[in-house]
């Protein structure tokens, strides 16, 4: 599990979480702003290969990607979008807006992967808060809709539900 740490009172006391849930609650089924656009070029996809180990040609090779697919260029491994998500999505979503002292990864739902990104295309994040329930131990568990637009087409690169808890 992933762990975020908010500015404990970096502008002041924390707000309570029944405040943060009432405000969750209104923003339920709402879609955010769009994120800024985001430049995904070979350069970039070659070092998340090299991490990812995802090192196979249709990624790295854009002579033989452009040669031997309809894509005419590489294409960006998938799971690079959810990794890319917190990057683009942190200033515009429910996730990243709303303060607690803490909250843990706990994973995707329902990813899906519906166009693919070509090398040196742009790319944006939208989202929506779709349910926070409060849990026993007190925290929320928190659910948004994540969407990784890419410029010039009518479906998203990478869409899914992240999943986690913010405890106050």
């Amino acid at each position: 599990m992933n762990t975020q740490t908010m500015p404990e009172e970096a502008n002041g006391p924390l707000p309570g979480k029944d405040e943060v849930l009432a405000s969750m609650r209104a923003e339920i089924g709402m879609e955010s702003a769009s994120g800024e656009w985001f430049v995904v070029d070979q350069e970039l996809i070659d070092r998340y290969c090299a991490i990812s180990g995802e090192d196979v040609w249709i990624h790295i090779d854009p002579e033989r990607a452009k040669r031997e697919t309809k894509f005419g260029n590489t294409i960006a491994p998938g799971n690079m979008g959810i990794a890319l998500m917190p990057r683009l999505s942190n200033a515009i979503s429910a996730y990243g807006r709303y303060p607690r002292r803490y909250s843990l990864n706990q994973g995707w739902d329902r990813i899906r992967y519906l166009t693919p990104l070509t090398a040196g295309s742009r790319i944006r994040a939208r989202s929506k808060l779709i349910g926070v329930e409060e849990q026993p131990d007190g925290s929320l568990r928190v659910q948004v809709e994540f969407r990784m637009e890419i410029e010039g087409k009518d479906k998203p690169w990478v869409v899914g539900v992240k999943v986690g808890r913010f405890f106050f």
